[in-house]
């Protein structure tokens, strides 16, 4: 709860306002029973006026009114600000780390933590903290004023708090780990249902609805059950409360009575004392049931934490001149989950060349362009541009100027063509028009009524494959890139298209240096450089030609594909008779 109550210390002018507001509302709360004791022992009495009594008793209820209504609007607009803060401190901290990291994270957690966790938080600034100090404040000033009236039936009455507040103690605590778990399978349903959406169709081509809702039942099921014990907990504190409210009454209407028996007090004192005991008993029961969102909260900001102590500062990146045009490897290594996925690889792109990096499912060819985009931490070796050593650990940091990626999925957003391409940028239409005929989309494009301006619907769906790989290339050519990473961009493109792609990036891009991802060698022949990658090692390097005479994996690799190509052309296929 400490912990929690740091994170408020940038608002504590606000919460010093919200804490005089109280401090008002609640200080003539208190005095509504001394009015209501007066009143009753004036009306004993022939020839008094009870008028003066009431108009301050209307004054101090109006007072009550108007302070509630300002402290109820200054309390949601402080939750509101600390719950936009915290989401951007979040997202600030994320934005800045490693691939790896948002990876290990999840998706889902972090779309818990970001919307149901940080609501929890605001939850407990606009509802419970308040509430808790109006109620600290209540019992205080209640069991004050009931020690002024009568010090001896007040300490009888306050000797039977203790019970409530070993209540209330033991309570908490197992709330708190309840909601922690509750949190924890909401990030499984999440999952669940973003896993049942993304392959809705799937789901339906394999007939698995069944397997599909049983994923489902099971952390649903597991909510309820933990949902219901919160509530049980929290309901037995229900009865402890009534218990004590009911002996506190007992004891007033015995001990007041006889007191005002023995002219040791007054009838009005007496009503009083019985109100000063609802006063004392009703903060009680809020804290009762506040207690529930104070033990979410808790829980909540127990899971944020990691989140916050992210650095909030991106690594800092080499000062570069000149957008880079060279890259130098030196004995670059990676590992996954303990599995060596880059195996001391060594290799150099001079300024303008153009390299394909050639290899297999899984021989780690992704995984290193992932690294020389900053995107994955390597484990050791030497990443250098234009001969300008930059550290393994640049993973997060701002990218060197000049460096664009294409990724071999597709990442679109729910924004015009255009504005997918542009992304941010200022572009000219002969920009635009020049990375679209590169691209191959300038057909496309004009055959859509709206044009550059047609909306992308969720995830691209509104596209083929195609399309969406070569508006990733689009966009990547419009950031004027000096060196380009393609990861296997052309995987949903048809030959002829792709062989008219990298013929115009090299005819309207002369100078790019480029780094291309294939698994086809017709691709990687038409560059000037081969990377040969088989699980995560270097086989050989050079020219396709020079590979073809000198590399016998290279060799059987194009033979291979020569073959099935050879095959796919010259069968024909059996009509039925």
């Amino acid at each position: 709860m400490k912990a929690l109550l740091q994170l408020l210390r940038p608002y504590r002018l606000w919460l010093m306002g919200l804490l005089l507001l109280t401090l008002g509302s609640n200080g003539l709360s208190l005095l509504l029973p001394r009015l209501i004791a007066q009143a009753i022992d004036a009306s004993l009495l022939p020839g008094n006026s009870l008028t003066p009594l009431l108009q301050l008793f209307v004054g101090l209820a109006i007072g009550i009114l108007l302070l509630g209504l300002v402290q109820s609007q200054l309390q949601a607009l402080t939750a509101e600000r600390v719950a936009r803060d915290l989401r951007q401190q979040i997202a600030a901290r994320l934005s800045y780390q490693p691939m790896q990291t948002l990876q290990d994270l999840g998706a889902d957690t972090l779309l818990t933590r970001l919307t149901s966790d940080v609501e929890a938080i605001k939850l407990f600034v606009s509802q419970v903290l308040v509430a808790m100090l109006s109620s600290l404040l209540l019992i205080v000033g209640a069991s004050v004023l009931l020690l002024s009236l009568n010090w001896r039936l007040a300490l009888l009455v306050l000797l039977i708090l203790p019970l409530m507040g070993f209540a209330f103690r033991l309570i908490f605590g197992k709330a708190r780990q309840l909601f922690g778990a509750s949190q924890a399978v909401v990030d499984r349903l999440n999952r669940v249902i973003n896993e049942s959406i993304l392959g809705a169709a799937l789901v339906r081509i394999l007939n698995t609805p069944a397997l599909e809702k049983s994923k489902f039942d099971a952390p649903n099921t597991e909510a309820r059950q933990i949902g219901l014990q919160i509530l049980s907990m929290f309901a037995s504190l229900v009865p402890v409360i009534n218990l004590v409210a009911g002996l506190g009454s007992l004891l007033i209407l015995v001990g007041g009575g006889y007191l005002v028996i023995q002219g040791q007090m007054t009838l009005g004192e007496l009503a009083a004392f019985e109100a000063y005991l609802l006063l004392l008993i009703f903060p009680i029961l809020v804290l009762g049931f506040t207690s529930q969102q104070m033990a979410r909260a808790a829980a909540a900001y127990t899971r944020l934490q990691p989140l916050l102590d992210l650095p909030a500062v991106p690594p800092v990146a080499p000062d570069f001149a000149a957008p880079v045009r060279s890259l130098q490897v030196q004995d670059l290594s990676l590992k996954l989950n303990e599995r060596p996925v880059l195996k001391q690889l060594s290799f150099a792109l001079a300024p303008g060349s153009k390299t394909a990096v050639l290899g297999p499912t899984a021989a780690g060819k992704s995984q290193l362009l992932q690294v020389l985009a900053g995107l994955r931490q390597a484990d050791s070796g030497l990443l250098s541009f234009d001969g300008q050593p930059l550290k393994t650990e640049h993973a997060g940091a701002a990218l060197p100027p000049g460096l664009a990626m294409v990724f071999q999925d597709s990442i679109l957003f729910q924004l015009s063509l255009r504005e997918n391409i542009a992304f941010g940028r200022a572009l000219s239409e002969a920009e635009l028009v020049k990375v679209l005929a590169v691209a191959e989309l300038t057909a496309f494009v004009a055959s859509l009524p709206q044009g550059l301006d047609t909306p992308v619907s969720e995830r691209g769906l509104n596209l083929s494959g195609g399309q969406k790989q070569r508006l990733m290339l689009a966009r990547a050519l419009a950031s004027q890139p000096s060196l380009l990473l393609l990861d296997d961009f052309t995987a949903r493109v048809d030959p002829a298209t792709e062989a008219r792609i990298l013929d115009q990036l090299s005819a309207v891009y002369p100078d790019l240096t480029v780094l291309l991802v294939t698994q086809k060698v017709a691709t990687a022949a038409r560059f000037d450089q081969v990377l040969l990658l088989m699980e995560g090692e270097l086989l050989a390097s050079g020219s396709p030609a020079q590979l073809l005479q000198t590399s016998p994996e290279y060799m059987q690799i194009a033979e291979s594909q020569r073959s099935t190509e050879h095959t796919a052309h010259t069968e024909q296929p059996e009509h039925a008779s």
